[in-house]
Order: structure tokens, then C-alpha cells, then sequence
């Protein structure tokens, strides 16, 4: 008997999950719009408001938490206001800190995002400033950061791989993880190196990623999409790999299985996709170590990322909001 969508969800409480990745703090300046610069033909905005959010693999953890688990952050944090201010974020909602490797000469990204509108109209996003590490962690850290990654894997039942920025996760550490823990279950969302994670059990690319890795294909027809999941699928020896392609839904490749595609729950006219990709990698993971079916975890991705994409900004999907949602 196949088990319900909403029996699923209700083993994904005290899953405990490592997430290793590049911690990002959100932040959003709202404003008011009401006049032209005289100095420049530019935009003047008056500030209303600030408001701190966690990126990144951050809203990974996030979203793990409102889902009923118990998420264990790994990655790096400046020793910084930025970095205070993440701390302080995860400690609110009582998630573990102690795998987290404060680092002096690294500052925490951060991403200010200024959004601006009329007193009675809803907010736009008109820029987004980006403030980066300049550089990659040195050894020490790097070697902190390790045992942080071990201790963490001992106390979780998977891993959850969130990168971002090419700063936390280094792919060599990933398969010298898979010598130490044989048994690894690990779903893994890379920007620019996922084939580098041969062995992963679960990716989870979008359109402009899995474009990037099949440079050569001309991704002309939905046929197109088919062929390079399947091939992406061999290629890393996973058992599953979601497809995320926006408005299009999700192509769900499992192995010994013919692809399925999804489509979007819900409406097209979205508010914001901030953050969607981070919702949809909490929930496959959280199926994945419930032992649910990869494309029962594939619909319930599907709902949350639904959902989200309707909230202004990254959104911690709460659990009983993605259980009201269910069919």
C-alpha cells in the first residue's frame, strides 16, 4: 500500500540533518518611492525598515526546521556583524551552532536586497547588493571545518550538500566523507561543480545548471531535458536526480525507472522564487531520509516549492502549512 503524502510529512519530524554549505545573511531594506533625484536621473527612496532573513544553505536549515527536523548547520562565519547577526538567527530558533567554524579573515556573505514602493502598493525589488569573501578559507580552517563535517554526519541520518559560493564545500572532502561513512545518503544542490560529487545519492540542478554541465547540447526540446537528466544520472551514480525547471515543473529521473515530469502546483503567477530552490532541496532530502519513493518526495517538493515562490523573500516553510496544502 503506498503510504500518503501527509503520513510522509509526519516522518519528517527528528530527522536529524547535516547540512553542509555556504551560509548566507538576507538582508531586506524596505523604502518608500516617491520622487526623482535632482542630482541624477536616479530613484529616491526613504527607509522604512531592515529585516534579516538566513540564505543560502542557511534557508536550507531553515526549512528544515519548520518542517519538524533538526537540522545541523556546517559550514564558515566571519567573525563579523554579519556573522552576529546569522548566530543569533540560528540560536532564536534553537539550532545548533557548534559545527559552524568562525574564521577571522573570512567575511560572512551578505546579500542586501532594497526593495521600494508606494505607501499603499506592495514592495518591488529594485537592486541587490552582494558583499562576498574575497577569498577561500585557509587550511586551519579548512581542517576545522572537517571535523565539525564528521561529528555532525555521526549525529544525522543525511546529508544535505548547499553550495553556494564554492567557500564550504570542497568536493575532495566529499569523497574522503564517502571512505569514512560507506554507508552516506546525501542529496546534494551544486551551482557550478555537481559533477564533482560523483556517488551522491540525490541532485537537485535547475535548467541554467544542468545547461552549464552539458555545454555542448542545444536543450532545444523537452527531449533535450530527458536525455542530459538520464545521462547526469549515470554520470554521478546517484539513485535519483530532480530536474527543477521553474514554471515547468520538475523532471523526477530515478534509477531503474522511466522519467516522470511534475507540474507546478498552483498558480504561475508567482511572487518571488527567492529561496524556492532551497525549500525544494529540504523537502527531497527529508523524503529521502524518511525512506519515502523519490518521486513521493518529488510531489511534495513540488507543493512546497509552490508554495514559497507566493512569500516575499526566503520563506521556512511551516510544516502545517505544506500538510494543509496536501491533495
Amino acid at each position: 500500500m503506498q503510504p500518503s503524502l501527509s503520513s510522509i510529512v509526519s516522518r519528517f519530524r527528528r530527522k536529524k540533518v547535516a547540512v553542509w554549505g555556504d551560509l548566507i545573511l538576507d538582508q531586506y531594506l524596505f523604502t518608500s518611492a516617491g520622487r526623482v533625484s535632482r542630482e541624477a536621473p536616479v530613484l529616491v527612496t526613504e527607509f522604512e525598515k531592515s529585516e534579516y532573513r538566513l540564505g543560502g544553505a542557511g534557508n536550507v536549515v531553515m526549512n528544515l526546521h519548520s518542517l519538524g527536523a533538526t537540522p545541523l548547520p556546517v559550514g564558515f562565519v566571519g567573525r563579523d556583524a554579519s556573522g552576529e547577526l546569522l548566530l543569533g538567527l540560528l540560536r532564536e530558533q534553537g539550532i545548533a551552532t557548534g559545527h559552524l567554524v568562525a574564521c577571522e579573515r573570512l567575511a560572512t556573505p551578505l546579500k542586501s536586497r532594497i526593495l521600494a514602493g508606494g505607501e499603499n502598493t506592495k514592495k518591488q525589488q529594485i537592486l541587490r547588493i552582494d558583499t562576498l569573501p574575497p577569498g577561500p578559507p585557509g587550511e586551519r580552517e579548512r581542517l576545522r571545518l572537517a571535523r565539525a563535517l564528521q561529528e555532525a554526519l555521526a549525529a544525522s541520518d543525511l546529508l544535505v550538500i548547499s553550495d553556494y559560493l564554492a567557500q564550504a564545500v570542497v568536493p575532495a572532502a566529499f569523497q574522503a566523507l564517502r571512505r569514512r561513512f560507506p554507508a552516506l545518503r546525501a542529496a546534494a544542490d551544486s551551482r557550478a561543480s555537481l559533477l564533482d560529487f560523483a556517488g551522491v545519492t540525490l541532485a537537485t540542478p535547475n535548467e541554467p545548471e544542468i545547461k552549464s554541465l552539458f555545454p555542448g547540447r542545444k536543450f532545444l526540446r523537452d527531449a533535450d531535458f530527458l536525455a542530459a537528466g538520464s545521462e547526469l544520472l549515470e554520470r554521478l551514480g546517484a539513485e535519483g536526480v530532480v530536474l527543477k525547471r521553474g514554471h515547468r515543473g520538475m523532471l523526477v529521473f530515478a534509477r531503474g525507472a522511466a522519467p516522470v515530469s511534475l507540474g507546478i502546483h498552483g498558480t504561475a503567477q508567482i511572487v518571488d522564487v527567492t529561496g524556492a530552490g532551497d525549500t525544494v532541496l529540504a523537502v527531497l532530502a527529508l523524503g529521502l531520509a524518511s525512506r519515502a519513493s523519490l518521486l513521493d518526495s518529488a510531489r511534495l517538493a513540488s507543493i512546497a516549492g509552490g508554495i514559497v515562490v507566493m512569500h516575499e523573500g526566503a520563506y521556512a516553510l511551516p510544516r502545517r502549512e505544506l500538510l494543509h496544502a496536501l491533495p
